[in-house]
C-alpha cells in the first residue's frame, strides 16, 4: 500500500474545471431553489399567520417582494444570471427587513408576528444573495486564472530548483 500515489491525490482534489461546474451549480440551482422556497413562503405567509384585515399593506408588500424573488429565482434555472439579479434580491431582502418600520406595521392592534416573519425572510434573502455574489466572484476569479494559464499552486508554473 503506497501513500501519496497519483490515484489518491486525484481523488482528494478535483480538477479546477469540475470545481467551477460545482460552484456554478450551487449558485444557480441550490441557491435558486432556496430563493424560490422563500418566495413561496412570502406568498403563503399571510394565510398561515392569519393576518387581520387591517394589514393589507403588509400583505401587498410581501406579495410584491415574493413576485420579484420568484421571477428572479425561476430565471436562475433557465439562464445564467450575472450579479444584477443578486443585487436586486439583496435590495428586496433589505426592504423586507426595513418595511415593518417604514410602513408602520408595528403599530397594529393585534400582534400577529408578521414583522418578525418579514425580518426573518429578508435576512434569508440577503444571506442567499450575498452567498450567490461570493460564489460568482470566486467563479470569475477561477476563470480568469484559467485564461491566464495558471491553474493554481503547483500547476502550470515551474520554479527553478
Amino acid at each position: 500500500m503506497t501513500f501519496g500515489s497519483a490515484s489518491s491525490t486525484s481523488r482528494s482534489s478535483p480538477p479546477a474545471g469540475s470545481r467551477r461546474v460545482l460552484r456554478e451549480g450551487q449558485r444557480e440551482q441550490l441557491i435558486g431553489l432556496l430563493m424560490l422556497l422563500t418566495s413561496v413562503a412570502l406568498f403563503v405567509a399571510p394565510w398561515v399567520v392569519g393576518r387581520p384585515d387591517d394589514a393589507k399593506d403588509a400583505h401587498r408588500n410581501e406579495l410584491g417582494v415574493g413576485m420579484i424573488v420568484l421571477f428572479l429565482a425561476l430565471a436562475r434555472f433557465r439562464w445564467h444570471p450575472g450579479k444584477w439579479p443578486d443585487l436586486i434580491i439583496l435590495a428586496a431582502g433589505a426592504w423586507l427587513i426595513a418595511s415593518p418600520w417604514v410602513l408602520s406595521l408595528q403599530n397594529t392592534v393585534i400582534f400577529d408576528g408578521a414583522h418578525v416573519f418579514d425580518v426573518a425572510a429578508g435576512t434569508v434573502l440577503m444571506v442567499l444573495a450575498a452567498l450567490s455574489l461570493l460564489l460568482l466572484r470566486a467563479t470569475r476569479r477561477e476563470e480568469a486564472r484559467e485564461a491566464a494559464g495558471d491553474d493554481g499552486p503547483g500547476h502550470g508554473r515551474r520554479t527553478g530548483g
